[in-house]
């Protein structure tokens, strides 16, 4: 029976052999027409550093050299590719540090997540990661807390101040050339949502000197430590957000020093704005008061003329504990001081208390100023203490603005005995043509051009 066995196949054993060959290659030329094999590139794969301890214990870091990445070429079955994600996520690269040579490269081993895809059907390129060893430093920074949003209006409040629970300052450490081009540290922090005062969660951003955002290559180089030195995790702080109170229309207060020119008095202070919009804790807005008085003076000594001058308001918001302009405003301002002669005063006309003299039907006129007029008034006996603006009598002819164009035109004053207008008064009138409209809502335009009149559609 045995023999039976063993002469069944070895009974034209190479007739057998040759068919066993021809249906491998029958089999070969199937799989490959439905399934052929195919190269694909995946690039941008991170490389992962491993045993960095090996260096660390001589107080050295590694730097890549390059992107710090690497391309595989994969070469499988068509099916078998098209399970990879075209992202490389399924590649792992991997640098040990112990195998760093003498020439600081570190050769490269690549898996993949898909177990149909073996050592040798991957290929990378570069085969080798080169490196520097550098030193490792550290340095304390300290962190900006980067504010974005608008606390909710209905609260009345906006962020007064922020804080990092962790300190002022952090510590960061790594390679030499990474920490000496650290330009800046910033936690930043949203407050749409907050409507009391809060701790809010923020991962630290590093910027270099260009301004320039660490890349996450980079950041992964770096330790971040408080300043007890414990390690922040996901490099992660904790921002305070003390919510402070805002008051609008603020007027401010400008004193004045020294004495103008013999004859002269200092008849008004004005600021512009003329009033502020400010936050500040409780404590803080009691002592401001009704009024922010301003640090800064003007000098009006030997003056004989107005004076205009710019205050910055830093110095004096400073002289508060809590204090602040709201949205970070300009935190200058000008002021005008008023200086007259004695006996002279100056008035704001109403523009509306000036009667409007020859006025066109037909024609729309804009006036500049659109409120106020300043008057200046001399008075023998220096006394104004009965006269009221009231008492001026104001008038303009407006026939010049018969006709379309802007119009520098005098204002007639009549004011009681006893008084006199210093200098003349002119207002400033723009003339335009009023359109109509007929019922079939076409534009009629009215034209003047001396005396006559003419429609033109």
């Amino acid at each position: 029976m045995r023999h039976k066995f063993v002469d069944f196949f070895t009974r034209n054993l190479p007739l057998k052999l040759i068919s066993l060959v021809i249906a491998f290659i029958i089999w070969m030329l199937v799989t490959n027409s439905n399934d052929p094999i195919d190269t694909r590139l995946y690039s941008n794969i991170q490389i992962t550093l491993v045993n960095e301890d090996s260096v660390a214990d001589i107080g050295k870091v590694v730097e890549p050299e390059g992107t710090g990445t690497v391309t595989v070429k994969v070469t499988e079955r068509k099916s078998i590719l098209n399970q990879l994600s075209r992202t490389g996520n399924d590649f792992y690269v991997e640098a040990d540090l112990n195998n760093l040579n003498d020439m600081n490269a570190i050769p490269l081993t690549v898996t993949c997540t898909n177990p149909a895809v073996t050592w040798d059907e991957m290929e990378l390129s570069p085969t080798a990661l080169k490196v520097t060893l550098e030193n490792k430093v550290e340095q304390a920074f300290p962190v900006n807390v980067s504010v974005s949003g608008e606390v909710a209006q209905a609260t009345g409040c906006t962020v007064g101040s922020t804080s990092v629970t962790e300190g002022k300052n952090i510590l960061i450490a790594g390679p030499e050339s990474l920490i000496n081009i650290i330009g800046q540290v910033t936690a930043p922090v949203s407050v749409s949502s907050v409507k009391d005062d809060t701790t809010l969660s923020s991962v630290v951003r590093i910027t270099d000197k260009n301004g320039d955002a660490f890349t996450e290559s980079q950041m992964s180089r770096l330790e971040l430590k408080d300043s007890e030195g414990n390690l922040l995790s996901d490099r992660t702080v904790r921002v305070a957000i003390d919510l402070w109170k805002i008051r609008s229309d603020v007027p401010l207060r400008v004193k004045t020093t020294g004495t103008p020119a013999p004859g002269y008095f200092v008849s008004d202070v004005e600021t512009i704005p003329k009033t502020i919009t400010i936050a500040g804790t409780d404590e803080a807005l009691e002592q401001v008061g009704d009024k922010l008085d301003v640090i800064d003076s003007v000098n009006v000594n030997g003056a004989s003329r107005d004076i205009s001058e710019e205050i910055d308001l830093t110095d004096t918001l400073s002289g508060y504990s809590s204090l602040k302009l709201v949205n970070e405003d300009d935190p200058t301002v000008s002021v005008e001081v008023t200086i007259e002669k004695s006996g002279d005063r100056t008035f704001e006309l109403p523009v509306g208390n000036i009667e409007l003299l020859n006025k066109p039907d037909d024609m729309k006129l804009v006036f500049t100023p659109a409120d106020l007029l300043d008057v200046s008034l001399h008075s023998d006996d220096y006394d104004f203490s009965d006269f009221s603006v009231t008492d001026i009598k104001a008038s303009v002819d407006l026939t010049p603005c018969e006709t379309e164009g802007n119009y520098e035109l005098p204002v007639e004053l009549e004011v009681p005995e006893g008084y006199e207008v210093n200098d003349e008064v002119t207002i400033t009138v723009n003339s335009s043509v009023i359109s109509e409209t007929d019922t079939s809502g076409t534009v009629i335009r009215k034209q003047r051009t001396g005396d006559e009149e003419q429609s033109t559609e």
